[in-house]
This record gives C-alpha cells, structure tokens and sequence, in this order.
C-alpha cells in the first residue's frame, strides 16, 4: 500500500521543494529590486534633510513615496525634483503641496556671533553638523555643509541666527551671462535649417548641431561627448544662421559642472545625515530609561516601609 503511494508523495515533496526555492529567490530578487528603487528615489531628493515634508530626513521620504505617499512634499527640491520622481515612478508630475512650505532661492544660516551664548541648541538640532562650536562659547556654522533647512532657527533662544540667500556663484554669472534670451533662443530654433555644416568643421569630430538640439539634456549633451568641445568656435565661424553655437555648449559646460557639485554635496549632506542619526540611536540605546512616576512611588514607599521597620536587636 505504502509502495503505490511513494511514488507520488516524493514527487509532492520534490514540487513543494522546487516551489520553495523558486519564491525565495522571488523574494530575494523583489527585495533587491526595491532597494534600488528606493536609491533612485532618494537620489532625486535634495538631500537637505530639512524635515519639511513631515519626515525626518530624505530616505525616509523615499520610502513613504514608495509606499504611496505624494511626490510634491519637497518644497527645496521644487518642480524640478516633482518631475524627476514622476519620470522616475512613472507619475504625473503635479504642483508643489504649499502645505509642505513654499519655493525658495537655496540659503544659508549665518550666526551673529557676538550675541551669541553657546547654549548649543543649534547644534544640536542641525541635520548635517554644519555648526560647531561647544558649551558657553560661540558657534558658527561650515558654509559648505550648510543645507540652509532652518531647522536652527526654532531651537536659538537669542534669536541670533539669519538664514541669507546664497550669492551666485562666479560661474553662474557667466553663464547667465552667455545664455541668450528666450526670445533670442527661440529665433535660433526656427533659423537652425539642419544644413549640418557644423560637423565637419569641428577638430573634435563632435556632431555640434546634435548637441545644440540637446542642450537642454544634460545627460544627452554628455553621450555626446560635450567635455571633448574645446571650444574653438570654428562651428559658429561656418553656421549660415549665425547661431552662438560655442556660447550654449560653454553654458552646457558650466550647468553640468555646477549640477555636479550640488549632487556631491547631497551626497555629503547624506552620509553626515546618516552617520548623526546612528551616532544619535547608539547614544539612546546606551541610556537606561528612566523609571515612572508610579515605579518612582513605588520604590519610595518601599524604602520608607524598610526604614520604619524596628532594627532587631543583636
């Protein structure tokens, strides 16, 4: 009887097994996939951990997005972070929720530092330990590690603190010097003619009309090898629209490098972020928690119970 059925229980026994195996490494898989979801959605926050979105820092945004939470929270990161998450999810890019705060140019904390008492407070609120300074002495804040969040404004009790928009930068100013205007711009679209003359002027063996058409793109302008431009100007020399053609690709230049530099910062601001909430959850898992005022009654009657008891005698 058992020999008629063996048969088919090890051929349950193997399917069950091959069933187990195969929604592990579903499992395993689907895991991996999220985790890089959540990076690429982390990498399209700002990074300033400024808690405005209700959340105490970026990652945990990320992943309230992922779990259905809307992507128009970021009021630092603005449209230009709403349109890279709903490209990324997949999502309709909607407007800024103003609940969350309101668009701003990027600032930076300035501490008065001659009314300042050194209580700390700031520093200790600081996401990214962008201040310094100790106990009853004065403090000042690291201008490159400041995110301008405005977290240290609430906790200063003298009101010291000023958050100033931050200047242009020098490479700014050129380029915004060397863009044209959108009118101007929109007249070189409509004179481009694709002629393609440009082409084989260049040194560099570049394609220069692609890359004007791509100038928008700075990923785009980057597959076509735009760090190579060096700027010769022989393709404005030989364009019959007289478009500045060497004036876009040297602001191309200076918005790649500068957009470069803000996603090195994030990632600075991150990993300070990070390495203050973990040094912040060692230091509370290392306090013992204080006892109840009910435990706290308890324990003192306890005591005054033992002391009123009379001492036996020797």
């Amino acid at each position: 009887m058992l020999a008629t059925f063996l048969p088919g229980l090890i051929l349950l026994i193997l399917l069950g097994l091959v069933l187990a195996i195969g929604l592990g490494a579903a499992a395993t898989k689907y895991q991996a996939d999220e985790s890089e979801v959540l990076r690429e959605v982390n990498k399209c926050l700002p990074q300033t951990q400024c808690a405005q979105c209700g959340h105490p820092g970026c990652k945990p945004y990320a992943k309230a997005i992922l779990a259905g939470e809307p992507i128009n929270r970021c009021p630092p990161g603005g449209d230009d972070t709403i349109n890279k998450l709903a490209q990324l999810l997949g999502k309709p890019a909607i407007p800024l929720d103003t609940n969350f705060g309101t668009i701003e140019p990027q600032r930076l904390a300035v501490i008065r530092e001659n009314e300042c008492i050194g209580c700390t407070l700031c520093i200790q609120a600081c996401p990214v330990d962008a201040i310094i300074g100790a106990s009853q002495q004065m403090h000042s804040v690291i201008t490159e590690q400041c995110t301008g969040c405005d977290l240290c404004l609430a906790p200063c009790p003298v009101d010291c603190i000023d958050m100033i928009l931050l200047p242009a930068s020098p490479d700014a100013l050129e380029a915004s010097n060397a863009i044209p205007s959108k009118k101007s711009t929109a007249a070189e679209i409509s004179n481009c003619i694709r002629c393609g003359k440009c082409a084989p002027a260049c040194p560099r063996e570049l394609a220069p009309q692609e890359l004007y058409w791509q100038r928008e793109s700075t990923t785009a302008m980057a597959k076509l090898n735009l760090d190579q431009c060096v700027e010769c100007m022989k393709c404005d020399r030989v364009c019959p629209s007289n478009i500045p053609l060497t004036a876009h690709f040297r602001t191309a230049k200076q918005n790649a490098q500068r957009e470069q530099q803000i996603a090195v910062k994030a990632i600075e601001a991150e990993t300070r972020h990070l390495q203050r909430t973990n040094r912040l959850e060692t230091a509370q898992s290392r306090v013992k928690p204080r006892p109840s005022s009910k435990d706290r009654a308890a324990l003192l009657n306890q005591l005054k119970q033992s002391a009123s008891k009379p001492s036996k005698p020797a």
